[in-house]
């Protein structure tokens, strides 16, 4: 394997992971956002403008990690502090292959104890899931489980699609 096939690799996997890590963030930005337009205060243009330019720095970081890591490569300059040639016999969608499945499989075993810890708070709390406080964290968990069920059980179909989509950005 080539020093930047390794890197590529790597890069690819710490941008699918920063991807699903917007699904904690996202539900944040939005309760954010709620709560500075709810409350009466004067700068709801300043935070709203700083909630915005947060979340498209953090949607361009994860663009270029999974769809251009070879610009961060060439920009830090990474293939030239190894020399050598990586000894793998495995192809590069295998072991993004089974990362996507090891994040699934993390997401997850990590959302599922929330679910529950939060389903069991609203069915002791005895309220209608609208007058609940944390129903928008019910809704955020379960997606993120099933969203890590399906990376968990369906990896090699999220693989080609990467692949797929760094192809297509290069040929442009």
């Amino acid at each position: 394997m080539k020093t930047k096939t390794f890197w590529t690799i790597l890069i690819k996997i710490l941008g699918i992971s920063i991807l699903f890590s917007t699904l904690t963030v996202i539900p944040q930005f939005f309760s954010t956002l709620y709560a500075t337009f709810k409350d009466g205060n004067n700068n709801h243009l300043e935070i709203s403008f700083f909630l915005i330019f947060s979340l498209l720095i953090y949607l361009l970081i994860l663009r270029l990690f999974v769809f251009k890591p070879e610009w961060i490569i060439e920009k830090l300059k990474l293939e030239k502090n190894i020399e050598e040639k990586i000894d793998l016999n495995i192809k590069a969608s295998t072991i993004l292959n089974i990362s996507i499945a090891v994040i699934g499989g993390l997401m997850l075993a990590g959302s599922i104890p929330m679910l529950c810890e939060t389903l069991f708070e609203f069915f002791r709390q005895k309220s209608l899931f609208i007058d609940f406080e944390n129903s928008k964290w019910i809704v955020a968990y379960f997606l993120k489980s099933l969203i890590g069920y399906l990376l968990f059980t369906n990896s090699k179909a999220v693989t080609k699609f990467i692949f797929k989509q760094a192809e297509e950005t290069h040929q442009a």
